[in-house]
């Protein structure tokens, strides 16, 4: 039986998190789902992914968004509620798009802003990993636009992980989320070295013992994706239930 309460709480990429578990981008879209959020467990409010143009055609459905003139306002009354972090997620087809996002949502009291570069429009567009100097650009644009750290979401699929986290370290990149599998979080993880970027683990968390798994590989936090379930908000108190009775305390 431990002595001690068991501290869930993370620093990741320069944001401290009252729990080390956070929804992922796109699991909380209305106004109503983020506050639920707010008012929750979850160790941040990460709202849905914003462009700079509204995003309704159905082949960007990951990507669907009323547009950031929109969120901005939205991200701002999160912010007030003083409940939990928030953290923008923005894309764009090219660098100024993404260092626009990352003032407007740094001017609104966000925590942190993940660009996601995870989707196939920024492939087509800015591709930047297939020229990671236009990835260190877009990296070192963000960060010098915003006041706030700048964390990035990878794409779902393998990459020399050494070369691209080296080129977000020297654009001031803080952390990076990355699908929670063999193929790409446990990869990254070997390749990290000793860069200075931290590890989210995304999706693959149905659990406290998942979350814990996480973090004892090496993740500094997990975002729950790409739903939330039937359990909503709600299942980041079970989390957190899950991971302290694990230890012992009730």
């Amino acid at each position: 039986m431990s002595s001690g309460p068991l501290d869930l709480s993370a620093e990741v990429g320069g944001a401290r998190l009252p729990f080390c578990a956070m929804n992922a981008a796109g699991t909380a879209l209305t106004s109503n789902d983020l506050r639920a959020l707010a008012g929750s467990q979850s160790g941040a409010v990460v709202m849905r992914t914003a462009t700079v143009h509204p995003v309704v055609h159905p082949e960007f459905r990951s990507l669907h968004n009323p547009g950031f003139d929109k969120l901005v306002p939205l991200a701002r009354d999160l912010v007030a509620l003083g409940e939990r972090p928030v953290i923008a997620s923005v894309s764009g087809g090219t660098i100024d798009e993404f260092a626009l996002l990352a003032r407007a949502f740094a001017d609104a009291g966000v925590a942190a802003i993940e660009a996601n570069l995870a989707g196939a429009w920024v492939d087509v567009t800015l591709a930047p990993f297939d020229d990671l100097a236009v990835l260190r650009d877009l990296a070192a644009r963000m960060t010098a636009a915003s006041a706030v750290p700048v964390w990035v979401r990878l794409p779902d699929r393998p990459l020399h992980y050494a070369r691209v986290l080296a080129s977000l370290a020297e654009g001031g990149v803080l952390a990076v989320g990355v699908r929670n599998d063999f193929a790409q979080f446990e990869k990254l993880l070997l390749e990290r070295r000793t860069l200075p970027i931290d590890v989210v683990a995304v999706g693959n968390v149905g659990s406290g013992f998942d979350v814990r798994r996480a973090l004892a590989k090496g993740a500094r936090a997990v975002q729950v994706g790409p739903t939330l379930g039937s359990e909503g908000a709600g299942i980041f108190a079970r989390l957190e239930r899950e991971m302290r009775r694990a230890r012992g305390e009730r």
